[in-house]
């Protein structure tokens, strides 16, 4: 098997380049004249993806298809994999767990044949997350990558089990798969599926005067958030210099509470939204409190989260509003708060609770 350096002209091949991280990450591959840059989604390229994504090609491929992934893999031939692809949720768990699981075990499979075949190694980084641990992995803070974990929602499961059959590829075969183990990402193009995505786009809807308030549920929350555009650098770093078999915490090493980092995004939207919040009530597998240790990421490839939360903040919400003047590029000049518990500022937004809210009125 030839380990040697790959040619002058590296193919890259995304699953999920369609998706938050995996524009992002196209963004930053593209920056590198020295490769190809291939990717896969679930549907046709729109106008506005091809606008947003410079691809040398792209492939409407669904993962749990066997022969249509390998039909992909034989066509790329790449070089680098980056495997974003997958389902958190709005489907049942075992549709989670077929698509997450056996997509990952297609996509391996036609790689170490695609490898096999030219005499090469193939990189591949897989993206995994902190979902994996549950509380019980989690109660140790900054969780290491070392941690036991025990998670307990379906998508955690998926992921916990890809990492370890990510783990158990052999490191002297012809797939070398590093697993990057995710945080809570947050920037411009967040979707509404996820909690700050969703915030942003209530207070556009505020500010065009469509909505009342800002309805949402648990606030006290404490989570490691990381912007995606760091993100994606540490993704870049670990595809190239990361080891065969081990696990990267892409984390900050500190938490904020997700009502204060509310306070901030209505602050930066210039606006006195009322917030209600609908339910306090923890839903299966939310902790109070997690973050990562990101010093094994640093010693090996020497990444460590760059961007202020108020510029990743102010930046999502710029682009839902209309008004991004961000280039995909970290923010500099502005480091992130010391500690592990960094933030504690002065923004908190003015929080009225459902059955308060409703107090007084008559029908």
């Amino acid at each position: 098997m030839n380990h040697a350096a790959p040619t002058m002209t590296e193919r890259i091949l995304i699953t999920g380049v369609r998706g938050f991280t995996g524009r992002h990450l196209a963004t930053r591959l593209r920056r590198d004249a020295q490769a190809e840059l291939f990717g896969i989604g679930t549907a046709d390229l729109g106008t506005a993806d091809e606008d947003a994504i410079a691809l040398d090609g792209y492939y409407a491929c669904d993962l749990t298809d066997a022969s249509r992934v390998e039909q992909v893999v034989d066509e790329v031939r790449p070089d680098v994999v980056y495997h974003l692809a997958g389902v958190t949720s709005g489907v049942s768990p075992d549709q989670i767990r077929t698509i997450n699981e056996q997509g990952f075990d297609h996509l391996c499979d036609s790689l170490r044949r695609s490898a096999r075949g030219r005499d090469r190694t193939v990189r591949l980084l897989t993206v995994g997350s902190a979902a994996e641990l549950g509380s019980r992995g989690a109660a140790r803070l900054p969780v290491r990558e070392d941690a036991a974990c025990y998670p307990e929602t379906a998508y955690g499961q998926t992921k916990y089990e890809v990492t370890r059959r990510a783990q158990a590829e052999p490191t002297d075969g012809p797939l070398h798969i590093v697993v990057a183990r995710a945080f809570n990402l947050v920037g411009p193009g967040m979707g509404t599926h996820l909690a700050f995505g969703r915030f942003a786009a209530q207070i556009a809807a505020f500010r065009r005067g469509e909505t009342d308030a800002l309805r949402c549920g648990n606030l006290s929350s404490r989570r490691d958030f990381i912007d995606v555009r760091d993100a994606v650098e540490a993704y870049v770093a670990l595809a190239g210099r990361g080891r065969a078999g081990e696990i990267y915490n892409v984390s900050s090493g500190r938490s904020y509470a997700i009502g204060e980092l509310l306070g901030q995004m209505i602050a930066a939207g210039g606006v006195d939204v009322p917030v209600i919040v609908e339910s306090t009530a923890r839903r299966s597998g939310d902790l109070a409190d997690i973050y990562g240790d990101p010093s094994k990421t640093a010693a090996a490839v020497g990444w460590r989260a760059a961007t202020p939360i108020e510029q990743s903040l102010a930046d999502l919400l710029a682009m839902v509003l209309g008004t991004d003047k961000t280039s995909g590029e970290n923010a500099g000049g502005t480091t992130r708060p010391e500690g592990p518990h960094g933030g504690n500022g002065p923004h908190a937004p003015h929080v009225q609770h459902a059955a308060a809210s409703l107090a007084g009125r008559t029908t």
